[in-house]
């Protein structure tokens, strides 16, 4: 599947998006039910307070009236009103009048015209007993009603009565209480999704704390001075990535303090070892095992000028791996320099029966440079090729115009670098050979502080080998666009 799907940013919105989605469905589904039966509730108290006022608005007309002369259009005109079906009988059990008839005949029970209550009920047979409520008056039964709820069906009873069997005329309920049942329906739904709400958020952010307390645990143990402090990564989301860069940086700062204890080994290892001849020689001296000429102080002063030179080699790499180290910069030609340090190089390259030629493309364009620092930088490559490459062997340094920088490269046909120690050449005191002679290498900074020197410079150094075919050894510095 495409990592994104799996982001952080996906999972949260899609998290909010689902809490969300259930949280109005159960208040909306919630809130409809509650509302239904509420309506459900109000409708049916409205039929039974409606109901008690037909009783007793038949009541007053047969008082009135003296009998139920002329009920059918007051029950006609009252179901008008009320929107009910209404069937009366007198107390002999005689219909009397019927809202559903279309004329004023009175009839019995199989009178002329089938009643509501007759069609909707009892297709085949009068409307039973059970669903008439008595009427009376003055005390005594005066006759019995039936009435309906019209377009809902079903008959309604109105049981609000006197001791005496009058009905209680009654109140019909408020809407208000519709909309408190809603609103209260509300709250407690909404509380009810808030908390589910909270527990589904609980429990989608397990995973992202623990990935998170992990990460904090390992940062707390590198604060803390233990360098193999790694964070615990599972899966692909930011946090994931976020603890994936984290170890990569613990893993830079152990190899980093690595190496500076290796630096600072080394580097007592280079100084003691010219500090230890000239320890030696002065003993040698004093003690009249040597005599105080040319050729004794001639090996002291060596010893003196290689540890002057690896010092200064030490101040000029903390200077460019400070960003301290200025640039002398001015218009130079890169051709030129190429020519004096490889003429420079030509007696020793002779001494040790090696040829050391110069390739200098023609029109290279002159450039805004430190000449003094890529002077050093090209005679650090140049050493180090000399150093590697045996009697009877070649070095070629070759100067070309590249697509946007000017490359100069130094090949030789020495013995080549293993392929597991190439990436570590311009590491700081990394030698190829281990056993740090004199004769198999310098101190070991020489392309440390050329890579620091040529990045200072915005370039790019590199190095190629295939062991034993030789290496080649090369920096591009950037060239003006034209």
């Amino acid at each position: 599947m495409p990592r994104w799907r799996f982001g952080l940013r996906w999972r949260l919105a899609l998290g909010f998006a689902v809490i969300l989605a259930l949280a109005l469905g159960s208040v909306a589904l919630f809130t409809g039910r509650v509302a239904e039966r509420a309506v459900t509730s109000v409708q049916a108290e409205q039929d039974r307070v409606r109901a008690n006022r037909i009783v007793v608005a038949l009541a007053e007309f047969h008082e009135t009236n003296g009998g139920w002369e002329g009920a059918q259009n007051f029950v006609r005109r009252t179901s008008f009103q009320a929107e009910r079906d209404i069937i009366v009988l007198d107390a002999d059990g005689q219909v009397v009048a019927d809202s559903t008839l279309r004329n004023d005949r009175r009839g019995g029970r199989d009178g002329p015209g089938r009643s509501f209550f007759d069609r909707l009920d009892h297709r085949d047979h009068p409307v039973p007993p059970e669903y008439f409520v008595p009427i009376f008056a003055g005390g005594s039964q005066i006759g019995s009603v039936a009435v309906a709820a019209r377009g809902r069906g079903g008959f309604v009873h109105p049981l609000h009565l006197h001791s005496d069997g009058d009905p209680l005329p009654g109140a019909e309920p408020p809407l208000t209480r519709f909309a408190e049942a809603v609103t209260r329906t509300l709250m407690i739904a909404g509380l009810l999704a808030g908390g589910a709400g909270i527990l589904l958020v609980v429990l989608m952010s397990r995973r992202m704390l623990a990935s998170i307390g992990s990460l904090t645990a390992a940062a707390r143990g590198l604060g803390g001075g233990d360098l193999a402090s790694r964070a615990s990564v599972k899966g692909n989301d930011e946090i994931a990535e976020l603890g994936r860069t984290f170890n990569s940086m613990a893993d830079a700062l152990e190899d980093s303090e690595r190496q500076r204890r290796t630096m600072v080994s080394d580097v007592a290892h280079e100084l003691r070892t010219p500090l230890s001849n000239i320890q030696g020689h002065i003993e040698a001296l004093q003690d009249g095992l040597l005599e105080p000429d040319a050729a004794t102080l001639d090996t002291v002063h060596r010893q003196a000028l290689h540890l002057n030179r690896l010092v200064d080699d030490l101040r000029l790499l903390a200077e460019t791996e400070a960003r301290e180290l200025r640039l002398e910069r001015a218009s130079t030609s890169v051709a030129e320099i190429v020519e004096r340090v490889t003429a420079s190089f030509k007696p020793r390259a002779e001494a040790e029966s090696v040829g050391l030629d110069a390739a200098i493309e023609e029109t290279l364009p002159t450039l805004n440079l430190d000449r003094v620092r890529i002077e050093q930088v090209l005679a650090n490559l140049i050493d180090n090729a000399l150093r590697h490459t045996p009697a009877g062997g070649r070095v070629v340094v070759t100067a070309s115009q590249a697509v946007d920088s000017v490359r100069v490269d130094v090949a030789d046909t020495g013995p080549g670098i293993p392929s597991e120690a190439l990436p570590h050449v311009f590491d700081r005191l990394y030698r190829v050979d281990p056993s740090r002679e004199r004769g198999t290498g310098g101190s070991g900074l020489g392309l440390t502080i050329s890579r620091q020197l040529v990045e200072a410079h915005g370039g790019r150094i590199w190095a190629e080998s295939e062991e034993g075919s030789g290496s080649r050894f090369g920096f591009d510095l950037p060239a003006p666009e034209h």
